[in-house]
């Protein structure tokens, strides 16, 4: 467990659920209770909220488990509107009745504008603005037990000296070995905020998964790739969520939490950093 900069406590690795619906994400979070995963992320923009909750109201009872026993995280997007903080605290309010929850682990605002503005727009400020401070009102009512931001850039965070009154706990970034933000990770650290990776797998990118130096390391240790990268990830001080849609691959990647690399394994993957992206995201290009 990671202790974030509130005193809250939230699982270093997560099973992430986008684009996983329907029957796939009953199965896919039916082996993830069994094999030992406590925390899930999903968000307004993946439509699948109220199919998590539905998944954990059948199978917590199954596995002996309460809802105090699960973390949950989604995200909301800025809106582009004038009323923008009243409809977020309305989006959260959905969250939890389709979660089933009475409050929220954590909500991350999804990106640093709304989904329907450009990326030199300058109302963005305003509209990211407006998101952060309805989450710290809903924090302060008790609906949310944390908050923090996903695609912030630094300056972005340090933007947000100008308004906020509670610090992010965390920003969720595409984070792997070839692409291991550096600047962005030395300051979250230095400023208390935990950063979380999503996409570790660059969307299943053949030349990150194909390495040659990590499937030496994988052979080594009769493991896989995927669960190398993860724990990587997670001995060098980060959190995580990982998604699948394959219940094999819910159950490998979750071996990963008893996984321990070397030091000079470790020195390794680090040294893989090619700055490249492999999904769509682009904080870094947002006003």
């Amino acid at each position: 467990m990671f202790k974030l900069n509130n005193g809250e406590l939230m699982p270093k690795l997560a099973l992430g659920t986008y684009l996983v619906r329907d029957k796939e994400l009953l199965h896919a979070v039916d082996k993830a209770v069994e094999v030992g995963y406590r925390s899930f992320d999903t968000a307004k923009y993946y439509e699948n909220e109220g199919e998590l909750g539905e998944a954990l109201k059948i199978l917590l009872p199954k596995y002996k488990l309460s809802t105090e026993d699960i973390f949950l995280t989604t995200k909301i997007f800025p809106v582009e509107n004038a009323a923008s903080g009243e409809l977020i605290k309305k989006d959260i309010e959905e969250s939890l009745k389709l979660l089933n929850r009475e409050y929220l682990d954590l909500v991350l605002v999804h990106y640093p504008r709304p989904f329907t503005t450009d990326d030199k727009d300058e109302r963005n400020k305003i509209y990211r603005k407006e998101a952060w401070l309805a989450l710290e009102s809903l924090k302060k009512d008790g609906k949310i037990r944390s908050i923090g931001i996903s695609n912030y850039e630094i300056c972005h965070i340090e933007e947000m000296h100008e308004y906020r009154t509670i610090e992010p706990t965390v920003n969720q970034v595409e984070f792997h070995p070839h692409f291991q933000r550096k600047e962005l990770r030395e300051f979250c650290q230095k400023n208390g905020i935990l950063f979380q990776a999503f996409s570790p797998f660059g969307r299943g990118n053949s030349a990150l998964l194909n390495d040659q130096i990590m499937t030496g390391i994988a052979e080594k240790h009769h493991t896989t790739v995927s669960s190398v990268i993860l724990t990587w990830i997670v001995q060098s001080g980060n959190g995580v969520a990982v998604k699948s849609k394959s219940i094999e691959r819910v159950s490998e990647n979750f071996k990963s939490t008893t996984l321990q690399l070397t030091d000079e394994e470790m020195v390794k993957i680090k040294e893989l950093d090619l700055s490249t992206p492999y999904v769509e995201d682009r904080g870094w290009e947002v006003v």
